[in-house]
């Protein structure tokens, strides 16, 4: 009969790693990741699948293509953006399970292996990029893939075959590598199986992208290309201030938000009183168990090895974005699971522990994050939709990122790029505005290029309206568009 009770008691409590699915797909963030927003507006347009691949992430805006695609066979056409972000949801969700399986497999009992995918699926900034369209879940989901089907030799094949796919959402993921490597050292053959499986079609497909680029593409070199990034991210070799972004990040990927980002609503404050009092116990609970002393027991080599793989290439590369980090969370939080998986006094605290880490990361990161008001280039869209009625002509010249969600939010205006300063191009976008009666926008960097322009200042000076400017302006943003009739 106890065993009985005590088998029903872990079912119950494996029924809880569905909790972050819920909210995952409850409170989807209205705070998009650029990139996101990028993939959905390529999506959008129907662009080939050469023109969607980038090095970074090959296969993301394809695999958004092909959901978007799916969505609209069968019947559903809802905007691309938002289909990205349920499936990442979903992919997130899954992943918190897979954490709990990979616990399992290293011996961990129920009662912390659950809490453990808890404290993973609450943590601050994988509950925020899981509530989003971007590459890193469906990597992390891949990564996890590979480490549990590496826990039979036999299927070490199927293990490396799912490392190149994550490589092919995310590039670093080839850094899980060593850590595979680690893990089968013991068996030259899963090894090698596992290497040939995750590199040789990691590499064929990179090999396709490149010789498939468009011709307008830049030609560069195949390694130049692999490794392009944006003008503003690189190597940093400052090792004080790396250090402190290394700390700070790995903090932030457990704790987020800022106070003044808190919602002063009734669920907020209720939120706010439940986290006082969670906060309590968990605190008390802990100062009890550590004057009882814990138990601990050593954690797999392979753990440490993907913690200290990425935390040492991330020291250097681009140390001040947390969200890269998120490769390297699911072994951070493994360690001390499998060092207190004989501790039972440790697993209650870690039981506390979690509605700790909900309730904050919900009051101070999700639930703010997940109303439109909280972005200001969505609510600027949002606001302007009235403004641009369907088919209203607005030039830009840069398509910026916060000109991507404002842009994405008013597909039903017509976005046209002017890539010269010259006045033909104008008159012509004025004289179809005119048709559909509505006046011609200027985007602020299109108004720029035009205002350079000797004849463009003069032509700015007889159709420009000032009286119509739309600007918002605070400390991170700046939006301007120029009414011409």
């Amino acid at each position: 009969m106890q065993g009985a009770e005590s088998r029903l008691g872990r079912k119950w409590c494996t029924l809880l790693l569905a909790l972050p699915l819920v909210f995952y797909l409850a409170l989807p963030t209205r705070n998009f990741y650029w990139d996101g927003v990028a993939f959905a507006i390529d999506i959008e347009k129907h662009l080939s699948a050469a023109s969607l691949v980038g090095p970074s992430h090959l296969a993301y805006a394809l695999w958004g293509a092909w959901l978007y695609r799916l969505s609209e066979t069968v019947g559903i056409h809802p905007r691309a953006l938002f289909v990205m972000q349920a499936a990442n949801c979903v992919l997130a969700g899954l992943c918190v399970i897979l954490l709990h399986v990979c616990l399992r497999l290293r011996n961990v009992p129920v009662t912390a292996g659950v809490p453990a995918a808890l404290v993973f699926g609450f943590s601050a900034t994988w509950w925020r990029f899981a509530a989003d369209a971007n590459a890193y879940v469906p990597a992390i989901f891949f990564l996890l893939v590979s480490y549990v089907l590496m826990e039979h030799r036999r299927s070490a094949f199927l293990a490396g075959l799912a490392l190149a796919v994550a490589i092919l959402f995310h590039e670093l993921a080839v850094l899980f590598l060593p850590v595979a490597l680690v893990r089968s050292r013991k068996s030259g053959r899963s090894t090698s199986a596992y290497a040939v499986a995750a590199l040789v079609p990691a590499v064929a497909a990179y090999l396709v992208a490149y010789h498939s680029l468009p011709s307008q593409s830049p030609r560069v070199s195949l390694f130049a290309w692999v490794t392009s990034h944006s003008p503003d991210s690189g190597f940093s070799f400052n090792p004080f201030t790396d250090a402190g972004f290394s700390v700070r990040g790995t903090f932030r990927l457990l704790f987020g938000g800022r106070l003044s980002d808190f919602v002063s609503d009734g669920i907020s404050r209720l939120a706010l009183a439940a986290l006082v009092i969670a906060a309590a116990f968990c605190l008390v609970s802990l100062w009890r168990v550590a004057r009882m002393g814990v138990r601990t027991s050593p954690a797999p080599l392979d753990l440490f090895v993907w913690v200290g793989v990425y935390a040492a290439f991330l020291f250097f590369w681009m140390p001040q974005n947390t969200f890269y980090r998120l490769f390297y969370l699911p072994p951070l939080i493994a360690i001390p699971a499998t060092m207190l998986r004989r501790a039972p006094a440790a697993h209650f605290v870690a039981w506390l522990f979690v509605p700790v880490l909900l309730l904050w990361n919900f009051a101070f990161v999700v639930y703010p994050q997940s109303r439109p008001e909280f972005s200001v280039p969505l609510r600027f869209a949002l606001d302007q939709r009235n403004t641009w009625p369907p088919g209203t002509p607005i030039l830009f010249h840069r398509l910026h990122p916060d000109l991507w969600t404002i842009s994405y939010f008013n597909s039903q205006a017509a976005w046209i790029a002017l890539e010269q300063p010259g006045l033909g191009p104008v008159e012509k976008s004025l004289q179809y505005a005119r048709t559909v009666n509505q006046p011609l926008w200027f985007e602020q960097t299109a108004y720029d290029l035009l205002r350079d322009n000797p004849d463009g200042r003069q032509w700015l000076a007889v159709h420009e309206r000032p009286d119509e400017l739309l600007e918002f302006k605070d400390q991170k943003h700046e939006f301007r568009f120029h009414c011409i009739r």
